[in-house]
């Protein structure tokens, strides 16, 4: 985008990069790989029948018509890759050969390569060989494409050097701000919308974004950023005194949060014009904040319409558009009109011949050769017209929805705000409780922070359709489970299912992991331990890191009168020699122990003082060993009646040393339940 526009030095723009997406550039450029590259750079002939699907599934994730068709190679490996209509039985290609394979590794590169990057080197060879590519021309685009990205934060920090742009950012990693304060925010503008309860309330998370970006910005850039686009534009008062707290000037919105704050229920009306186009302060406590508000009209039309037109004539019709709003403010008493235009700056382009190029260099020359427009960055307008309106109050919205619905209200994304709510709550107790090291509570605040980005709640719901909507949710409750098992607590059961499908819920109570399985160590079937806790063994992991656990996952419940536990992961080798110790500390020192090594069924042995031993006709417990071991331990051995709160751990011994322990650090609290519980909480189901 910023290559496109230093031809045309009177054209100044401003460009929004969030940190996220900067950290992604400097990840790639550092060497940091993903599925896709990495299925891309494997060789054609060492491809697995699964990774294959991977590809033929992914690797033609283009524009068909303007990165597909005009490619013949491309077009026929989609053709063939295709199944075919008819049935079971109706004939089906042959699968992909080697061959064809790489060459498919190697066009969805290709395909989306930049075209002005058509005559640099291997891009223009391998355009004009177009099929039957090596190993090595493979690996050289694919290098090439590294070293591209390598150059995206230099090639802005040039431009900004020169005054023809200004780079803003964003909250670090794109959170609604508004929602972040608290999720009962849109009431404001709509009483009825359901939301969480109790409500999310993070506002020092909110401002912990903000202050990450600015560090993210001046380390990379040189300077602090003067302005930020809020992610979405989505404003309210409380996040607008953030803003001007985390020390950003300017901000900017969309024009429907502009007409609800100058008391219109949506844009238009009279003398509309003169009203979107100047800019705005707001009062904070800490100052002034200059707001913009975009043209919704003619930043669409760049979005959504002027793909399918001539260059020349989209040009033009954008230039006279920009003329009319300029002349109808000026009619309306706007002595200086600044008109806005506020789009995504990556979404469109694939839509447009050339990825944009063409209209792009059309609209830049057009522009600069009107000398009734003057195209500058946001700095520059305010400074030649600064604010001489006030706006009093900044009620909630954003650039798509006034009552943020698209991340709230919706049963699925109430069920992941207060999914996320909860793990929260948790990472605040253990930072005031000071039981475990500062270092894992700040672990799991990352991956807290990770999760209360915005486009997880875009996609629950039924609003937006995508096929990669399980990876969203699985991707989503994967933070919030490593954020628990960092802080050594399990991961709940209503995380470790699917978030979609949720049935509404009214007020939001904890989850009791009830469960009765089946004493025979293995899935006996799919409910068994589906409401258990869980603990992932991967993710309980500090600075030594231990690549190999035996003990890959703890899962655990209980009814009325025992706590069920089950360990994935021993097995074979793992379990000659070896025991599985249970090691309580409330509410009185006990041991128990499932000696492994000794059969795949067997009572367990306690060890009070070191007597291992059970009277006569007493309830020792069990455990069974399979594709899993599961064990049952009687709450009575333990002296634990209902409502006491358990805490213990898990040891593998192996030759009586023990040689992994769940949880690394603290203990697992588990509270028994009232003699009554299944009488009250019975289920036909």
């Amino acid at each position: 985008m910023v290559s496109a526009l230093r031809p045309h030095p009177r054209v100044h723009a401003t460009f929004n990069l969030t940190p996220v997406l900067l950290d992604q550039l400097e990840a790639i450029a550092s060497g940091t790989s993903d599925d896709f590259l990495d299925l891309a750079r494997k060789p054609a002939e060492s491809l697995t029948p699964e990774e294959q699907r991977f590809l033929t599934r992914h690797f033609f994730s283009v524009n068909p018509e303007r990165m597909l068709e005009p490619h013949p190679r491309y077009r026929e490996l989609k053709a063939r890759s295709s199944t075919p209509q008819g049935g079971a039985r109706a004939p089906r290609e042959p699968p992909l050969t080697p061959d064809e394979i790489r060459d498919l590794q190697t066009w969805f590169h290709l395909a989306w390569v930049d075209p002005m990057y058509r005559d640099e080197e291997p891009i223009r060879s391998l355009l004009q060989k177009g099929r039957g590519f090596t190993e090595a021309e493979k690996r050289s685009l694919l290098d090439w494409g590294v070293a591209c990205a390598a150059r995206v934060i230099g090639t802005y920090r040039d431009a900004a050097s020169t005054g023809q742009i200004e780079i803003a950012t964003s909250a670090y990693h794109h959170p609604i701000l508004p929602l972040l304060i608290s999720t009962d925010a849109p009431r404001e503008v709509s009483p009825s919308i359901r939301l969480p309860i109790p409500a999310f309330q993070a506002p020092g998370d909110a401002a912990e974004h903000l202050r990450r970006a600015r560090e993210s910005h001046t380390r990379r850039f040189g300077a602090a950023p003067r302005g930020t686009w809020p992610p979405e534009g989505a404003l309210n008062q409380a996040a607008l005194e953030l803003l001007r707290e985390a020390g950003f000037a300017w901000c900017a919105s969309d024009e429907a949060v502009l007409a609800r704050a100058l008391g219109r229920a949506e844009p238009g009306g009279e003398n509309w014009t003169a009203a979107l186009c100047r800019s705005y302060r707001v009062e904070t406590k800490t100052g002034p904040l200059a707001i913009v508000f975009r043209d919704r009209l003619l930043s669409d039309r760049i979005g959504f319409v002027y793909a399918a037109w001539q260059p020349d004539r989209a040009a033009e019709d954008f230039v006279t558009r920009v003329l009319e709003a300029g002349a109808r403010a000026r009619e309306q008493g706007v002595s200086g009109p600044l008109v806005t235009v506020i789009l995504d700056g990556e979404n469109c382009w694939e839509s447009y011949a050339e990825d944009g190029r063409p209209f792009l260099d059309a609209l830049y020359g057009r522009i600069s050769a009107e000398r009734g427009i003057e195209a500058v960055t946001v700095e520059e307008a305010l400074a030649r017209v600064p604010p001489s309106e006030t706006l009093p109050h900044v009620p909630v919205g954003s650039w798509i929805a006034a009552d943020l619905s698209v991340w709230v209200g919706h049963a699925e994304k109430n069920r992941a705000w207060a999914a996320l709510r909860r793990v929260r709550e948790r990472d605040q107790m253990a930072g005031s409780d000071g039981g475990l090291p500062e270092d894992r509570i700040a672990q799991a605040f990352e991956e807290i922070l990770v999760a209360e980005a915005s486009d997880w709640f875009w996609w629950y719901g039924d609003d937006h359709q995508s096929a990669h909507k399980d990876e969203f949710d699985a991707l989503f409750r994967s933070h919030l489970i490593r954020a628990y098992n960092l802080l050594g607590l399990p991961a709940p059961a209503t995380i470790r299912r699917s978030l979609r499908g949720a049935p509404a819920e009214g007020i939001d109570g904890e989850h009791i992991p009830h469960i009765a399985p089946t004493m025979d160590g293995r899935d006996t079937h799919f409910y068994e331990w589906r409401n258990a806790e869980l603990f992932d063994a991967a993710s309980d992991q500090g600075a030594d890191h231990r690549s190999v656990s035996s003990m890959r996952r703890v899962l655990f419940g209980l009814n009325e009168a025992n706590l069920f536990l089950r360990v994935d992961g021993v097995s074979g080798k793992d379990l000659e020699n070896s025991s599985i110790l249970l090691r309580f500390t409330l509410p009185r020192p006990l041991e128990a122990r499932a000696p492994l090594a000794k059969g795949p069924r067997g009572a367990l042995e306690w060890i009070p003082g070191g007597a291992a031993k059970t009277a006569e006709g007493e309830d020792a417990g069990e455990y069974a060993v399979g594709t899993v071991i599961e064990i049952r331990v009687p709450l009575l051995r333990l002296g634990a009646s209902a409502g006491t709160v358990i805490h213990w751990r898990v040891v593998l011994e192996q030759s009586g040393e023990a040689v992994e322990v769940i949880p690394r650090l603290g203990e697992f609290a588990t509270a028994t339940l009232p003699s009554d519980f299944s009488a009250q909480n019975w289920s036909a189901t």
